[in-house]
């Protein structure tokens, strides 16, 4: 990703799996890339291809709240060179020191090191934050361990971020993510019954390893290329058309007529409206969009 890197010339690197590129997050990776530019030095990430809990229990519960697209976007913004992604599989097995030796020092040429305090790394997660720093300072590594960044008391982290998205609390999220939720997706060829009902969509659905939102409505804007275009957004099943089991993004633009089927679209999440509703037929569905439609827009006149 990005650009090629001379390691030969020594490198930052940024630990983690930054997953949500939250405020936390941030504070890692801007210290990286502001050292790196003071240092003459290029500012890279090393972090993971698949979560390490794809390997460990199986199965990601957890889910992604980011897509690569979307953090390797957020991290060029913020300074970042390169973003070097490992399969889990081929370094799980790795000591600490192996890990300090094979990866840092010798792959990579750290010259400086950055991490949050809660970083674990080596077989077992056998290594801390804390012998990361002595063990490469020692070899003339520097490292800089990062302090939590707190929001309301406590420090911000992707599990928080997951579970204020599971209920739907869109502003909580933005907040600690330092911008809106979004997913980048691409629009796929439906059935056109929104179309029908006078309200075309833009269908995306989510990967079977995403954190889900709280299924419901949403008022949502596209972005592209920094412009928004309002619109509202339905994240669910459809129990009132089909239920395949597959969760969809379902999102009407107020004025927006573009064809944009296959192409990868952001939609920004603002607002949770209300939860997923089965109606007993079309026309009663068709009447519950308009009003969705028009408190969307209503919350759009408020914001803007």
């Amino acid at each position: 990703m990005m650009q090629q890197i001379d390691f030969a010339r020594g490198t930052c690197v940024a630990l983690g799996n930054f997953d949500g590129v939250h405020l936390g997050h941030r504070a890692i990776l801007e210290r990286c890339a502001t050292c790196a530019k003071k240092d003459g030095l290029p500012a890279l990430v090393w972090s993971f291809r698949r979560h390490p809990e794809h390997f460990l229990k199986g199965d990601f519960t957890s889910g992604t709240i980011t897509s690569l697209s979307q953090k390797e976007a957020l991290m060029r913004g913020m300074g970042i060179e390169s973003l070097i992604l490992e399969d889990f599989e081929a370094v799980r097995d790795l000591s600490p020191v192996d890990f300090c030796e094979q990866i840092l020092l010798d792959r990579l040429g750290a010259k400086k090191v950055f991490c949050g305090f809660n970083f674990r790394f080596g077989k077992n997660g056998a290594g801390d934050a804390a012998f990361l720093k002595k063990y490469l300072e020692e070899k003339g590594t520097e490292v800089q361990v990062v302090n939590p960044v707190c929001a309301g008391g406590s420090p911000i982290s992707s599990t928080r971020i997951r579970d204020l998205l599971s209920k739907g609390k869109m502003e909580e999220v933005s907040a600690l993510l330092g911008r809106p939720y979004s997913i980048l997706f691409p629009v796929l060829h439906g059935k056109h019954l929104g179309t029908r009902m006078g309200f075309p969509t833009l269908n995306q659905a989510f990967p079977d390893d995403y954190a889900l939102p709280l299924k419901g409505v949403y008022t949502v804007a596209m972005n592209e290329g920094g412009k928004r275009y309002p619109g509202v957004c339905n994240v669910g099943l459809r129990p009132t058309v089909d239920c395949d089991g597959v969760v969809l993004a379902e999102t009407h633009l107020f004025d927006y007529t573009e064809d944009l089927y296959e192409k990868a679209v952001q939609i920004e999440f603002f607002s949770f409206l209300r939860g997923e509703t089965c109606f007993a037929s079309l026309e009663e569905l068709t009447d519950q969009i308009a009003v969705d439609t028009e408190n969307a827009r209503k919350w759009w006149k408020e914001n803007q």
